[in-house]
């Protein structure tokens, strides 16, 4: 009964988030380029392409029945584009401003920034797995991959020592959604569908949101969360990965380290 009752709350929860927390650096650097009127299209897109709260939202934007004309979209330059830059701006400055909400909720920056560079890894991780094997668009897994795990925002908001089982994840045999359900009659997965569908993000993106860690008997999807589920567990048990992915992703794990590094650079981040 208790569970069902946290289920219930964190479900409830995840339906109602508006926006999910920005790392203060990533603001910073938004902010520099909002201010500057020499800025453009490319330089806030340069930024906001490597952050979750902000790429999910304009892609949800960018696929609702004003701006889609009935077209579903996937990469973020292309939603900025159907957008409007003026108006991606102002959307962006909106986001911003019910980010400073979200700094009344429990969430250590140092938090954000582990599911940040999890999720990173993962995207650039999955987008080198596209392009080496053919297979998706390398920009529409990149962002896919980027916001796989947002569900996990809503546990680290809402939960105490919600770290505590993603360190302990994989640890006496169970994995990280076992733990949950256990602790919580819920998973990272359900409540990351709830916020896809809420945000009315592309199918695609729910798809693989919702089963990233389980099967799925969409085939048409089956390729895509192949990508992503592989890239996924390499960035926690390398050793784990078989098969052509694995291969893959050990012969290029220093790139991926250093794309990650890169990025890190370059918005300043520890």
């Amino acid at each position: 009964m208790e569970n069902y009752a946290i289920r219930g709350d964190l479900l409830s929860r995840a339906v109602d988030l508006k926006v999910i927390p920005t790392l203060s650096t990533i603001i910073d650097k938004v902010f520099a380029v909002l201010g500057d009127r020499n800025s453009s299209f490319s330089d806030l897109s340069d930024i906001i392409k490597y952050d979750q709260a902000i790429s999910s939202k304009v892609i949800s934007i960018a696929n609702s029945a004003y701006y889609s004309r009935g077209i579903e979209i996937y990469s973020l330059q292309r939603a900025m584009i159907n957008i409007g830059y003026e108006e991606v701006k102002g959307i962006i400055t909106c986001l911003l401003f019910m980010e400073s909400i979200l700094k009344q909720l429990k969430l250590k920056e140092g938090d954000l920034l582990s599911l940040w560079k999890h999720s990173m890894y993962v995207a650039c991780a999955s987008k080198i797995l596209s392009e080496k094997t053919l297979i998706e668009d390398p920009a529409k897994v990149y962002t896919i991959a980027l916001l796989h795990d947002i569900g996990k925002i809503v546990f680290y908001m809402s939960t105490d020592n919600y770290s505590e089982i993603v360190k302990g994840a994989g640890t006496q045999g169970k994995s990280i959604i076992q733990m949950e359900k256990e602790r919580f009659g819920i998973d990272h997965q359900e409540t990351g569908y709830a916020i896809s569908l809420k945000w009315k993000l592309p199918l695609e993106f729910s798809h693989v949101i919702q089963y990233h860690h389980e099967n799925t008997n969409e085939a048409r999807y089956e390729s895509l969360l192949k990508l992503i589920r592989a890239a996924d567990e390499f960035s926690v048990s390398p050793d784990s990965v078989s098969g052509t992915e694995g291969y893959i992703l050990t012969k290029e794990k220093d790139t991926i380290a250093k794309e990650l590094k890169n990025i890190m650079d370059t918005l300043r981040l520890a």
